[in-house]
């Protein structure tokens, strides 16, 4: 999400290839044929998700950068697929590692040291506060003057990213300890020629960081901190309960409101920031883990996980409150201004609630119908009211809602209709339809 920056894994697909060999810096024919191989699989499932080319970047690291026919492949896999790589610098390349550890650590206020073993090169990033103070990628094998720059900040935390940390300890706790590992863990035709010890990726930290022992907590981990420490929690309950499947399901359900909250808060007289938008994704990634107790009842069996399981960190007793709300009546009993339940929320977030709960509800429902692209739904609002545009495969010809679709869809709509006192209207596309 762009706007709010909070990431949620919908797929994982990795597939490591040989480019170049330690000979040569021109890609044969044989490494373009792989990577052409490797990367139809990823648009395979860019294009089963219709993922408009809008909100994707390609990037391409070492390798690629090092290569003296690099536009070559460029030109083949943008006439193959239409895809274009942007080929980043070792400087992007290290500060982008280092913004990746910042969505999922709270080190945040910590001046923090990474490091990234890659399978051509090794990014080293001092970076506090989001801020890259010293990025720096190097070839396999040479430290280039790292440690003199690196000494002259105070490193609180070291932070090891990429499969190569990994293997590392993997190899020293299956007792790969004695004298040098050697291509540890990497799978058959994926073999270097390089060699490590222990003690070497030990002595180099060590050297970083000798004279900046004692990095305290601190008192940093507030404020951004804070924030991002409820999203993880988020993540943490909603992968708990849920399967793949169903995580899909609540992801695609999160996509659907995103897009119906954004499209509405400035058309509407009740306020919503951005906040909000976080409390109402968190519902709708939340709302069917009770599901895996079984069908019948789940929306009340996950406001009690939410509820009494002290799972949401982050977050205040209003807060975890007022998402186990939207979680409970997404579906079913619809509350009431007055509800008892409602009694602790100030009048601006008793409207607010129901403003986000018509939002979730609707979101549930849509999702059922929605058989292609977490992407592909749009709203857009005229003197008529909203309209709400999403695709769905099985869908022969355009066809307007709620005129054609189920009874429980057309009530969702009267309630909203009713909550936000404008009209909407559903339409479907087909994915054949061209329109």
């Amino acid at each position: 999400n762009p706007t709010t920056g909070r990431f949620l894994t919908l797929h994982r697909l990795k597939q490591p290839i040989i480019l170049l060999s330690s000979t040569t810096t021109t890609l044969s024919p044989s490494s373009l044929s792989r990577a052409l191989d490797s990367l139809r699989s990823f648009h395979s499932l860019l294009h089963s998700l219709s993922i408009p080319p809008s909100h994707l970047r390609l990037v391409a690291t070492s390798a690629i950068r090092h290569s003296s026919n690099q536009s070559e492949l460029i030109n083949l896999v943008h006439q193959t697929f239409g895809f274009h790589i942007d080929v980043i610098s070792g400087y992007d390349e290290a500060r982008l590692t280092y913004l990746g550890v910042l969505q999922f650590h709270p080190f945040y206020h910590k001046t923090l040291l990474n490091i990234d073993i890659g399978g051509g090169s090794t990014e080293f990033v001092v970076g506090f506060q989001g801020e890259v103070k010293i990025g720096i990628s190097l070839k396999l094998g040479h430290e280039s003057g790292l440690i003199e720059k690196v000494k002259g900040y105070k490193i609180d935390v070291v932070v090891g990213s990429s499969g190569s940390i990994r293997m590392i300890e993997k190899a020293i706790f299956m007792g790969y300890s004695a004298g040098l590992v050697n291509e540890v863990g990497l799978m058959e035709g994926c073999r270097r020629d390089w060699k490590f010890s222990k003690g070497e990726l030990k002595g180099l930290v060590e050297r970083l960081c000798e004279e900046e022992r004692g990095g305290g907590e601190g008192n940093g981990r507030k404020g951004f901190f804070k924030g991002r420490s409820g999203w993880r929690s988020v993540l943490r309950v909603a992968s708990r309960f849920n399967n793949k499947k169903r995580m899909t399901s609540a992801a695609a359900c999160a996509s659907i409101s995103q897009e119906i909250f954004t499209g509405i808060r400035i058309k509407i007289d009740v306020l919503l920031d951005d906040k909000d938008l976080e409390y109402l994704e968190a519902a709708c990634l939340l709302h069917n883990i009770g599901l895996i107790t079984g069908k019948k009842g789940y929306h009340k069996r996950s406001y009690h996980i939410i509820m009494n399981g002290e799972h949401l960190h982050g977050y205040n007793t209003e807060e975890v409150k007022l998402i186990a709300l939207l979680v409970r009546h997404h579906r079913k009993k619809f509350l009431q201004l007055d509800h008892d339940s409602l009694k602790d929320f100030t009048d601006e977030m008793k409207h607010k609630f129901r403003v986000l709960c018509v939002i979730i509800r609707l979101s549930a429902i849509l999702k059922q119908y929605q058989s292609l692209s977490i992407q592909s739904v749009q709203l857009s609002h005229s003197h008529e009211g909203f309209k709400l545009v999403f695709k769905d495969s099985s869908a022969n010809n355009v066809e307007s809602v709620p005129a054609d679709v189920d009874e429980e869809l057309r009530k969702e709509v009267q309630l909203f209709e009713k909550v936000i006192e404008q009209k909407l209207s559903i339409v479907v596309l087909s994915s054949t339809s061209g329109s």
